[in-house]
């Protein structure tokens, strides 16, 4: 690999762990707050199973992901006497096809794993894929109720009570 590729590669790791904590911290408050009450405030509207909607979907993890997750099994995993807490760690971050957080685990327990350019796309999509969802929470109706301080709510219930009749394709 160049110097350019080097510096791509280790820009692109430290922009995937900004982007999944900030994407961890909206999605717990999205979930545990903004949702539930934006599903309150509009009870009449919201059906009870389109409540269950917000579920995290996972994706089968790329070749690279695995790879690299094989690699630190071999070291992590319980049986071979490996830390039971780091081998979980490492497992979901290969269901979430994670591979920034797969070379932290790795760095974490002195386990050299080889760079290449192969990783600079992977971790261009999942970039890509976090702000995504990151920019759709943040455009979500409950995200920005969530927001709002009561005058405001005032203001915007008639409105989004309108969204949701659309959206929902419901009359009250």
């Amino acid at each position: 690999m160049n110097e350019y590729d080097i510096l791509q590669l280790k820009k692109l790791k430290a922009k995937q762990t900004f982007l999944e904590s900030v994407h961890e911290e909206k999605n717990y408050i999205f979930q545990s707050k903004a949702v539930p009450l934006f599903h309150t405030d509009f009870s009449e509207i919201i059906p009870k199973p389109e409540k269950q909607k917000f579920k995290n979907e996972r994706k089968r993890p790329r070749k690279l992901v695995n790879d690299v997750f094989k690699k630190l099994s071999t070291k992590l995993h319980p049986d071979r006497g490996g830390d039971k807490k780091m081998f979980q760690k490492a497992n979901e971050a290969k269901e979430n096809n994670n591979l920034s957080e797969l070379l932290d685990i790795a760095n974490e327990v002195n386990m050299k794993i080889e760079d290449d350019e192969t990783m600079i796309p992977i971790l261009k999509e999942k970039n890509v894929i976090v702000e995504k969802t990151i920019e759709m929470i943040d455009k979500s109706l409950a995200w920005q109720w969530y927001h709002m301080g009561e005058n405001e709510k005032k203001q915007a219930r008639p409105i989004f009570l309108e969204i949701l009749k659309k959206e929902l394709q419901v009359d009250i």
